[in-house]
């Protein structure tokens, strides 16, 4: 089943976020290892015994990484303008979303190598049954989670296509939200001003 078949009419793909490689550097330094060692007991030994022997652990660790690898593209978090979706799987698969109106908060971490190299988790609070739904070692998780709240607060404002905004957000609601857009460091100053104006019209 393609990513296509999983949206509902009206609904367009904005963000399309991907597990880091870089998870896999390890097993992939350590694979380089194996056949630099495989080399210099050919070419430096004269040993085809020990040759055979690290070609034959260069190629199980090869099985494994591409096994990894195909996991790794396995997992698609794809943001929509109505809802995240998490597809999973690979022979069999799964997926399970969450809709924008119901995501309360959102919030990434980063160790010290994420932020050298730029992937981290991102985590979504929803009111519904999923409750917390967490992507683990994402690539440019800031990115991803400004895309989110980006996407929440166009789709609460009635930008989302084919869905109106909640009748029971009020005006002041929808303006305490953007703010609180603007304190967590989510919108510019000039993306709040822009919204700001238009809530103001609308009231």
């Amino acid at each position: 089943m393609s990513l296509q078949d999983h949206l509902q009419p009206g609904e367009e793909i904005l963000y399309r976020a991907h597990i880091t490689r870089l998870t896999l550097a390890p097993l992939m330094a350590l694979l380089a290892l194996v056949l630099a060692v495989a080399a210099f007991a050919w070419f430096g030994m004269q040993s085809a015994p020990g040759a055979l022997t690290a070609l034959a652990v260069a190629v199980v660790m090869g099985i494994v990484l591409g096994w990894k690898l195909l996991v790794l593209r396995a997992n698609e978090y794809i943001l929509t303008n109505h809802r995240v979706i998490r597809k999973t799987g690979i022979l069999s698969q799964q997926s399970m979303d969450s809709r924008l109106d119901k995501v309360n908060n959102i919030e990434h971490r980063q160790s010290i190598w994420g932020r050298l190299l730029n992937f981290g988790d991102v985590e979504i609070d929803t009111a519904s049954d999923v409750g917390v739904e967490v992507f683990h070692n994402i690539s440019h998780p800031l990115d991803f989670k400004r895309a989110i709240a980006a996407a929440v607060e166009q789709y609460r404002s009635g930008g989302g296509a084919g869905f109106a905004a909640p009748a029971a957000l009020s005006g002041a609601e929808r303006m305490r939200q953007l703010k609180a857009l603007l304190d967590d460091g989510l919108i510019s100053r000039e993306e709040y001003e822009e919204k700001r104006r238009q809530l103001l019209q609308e009231l």
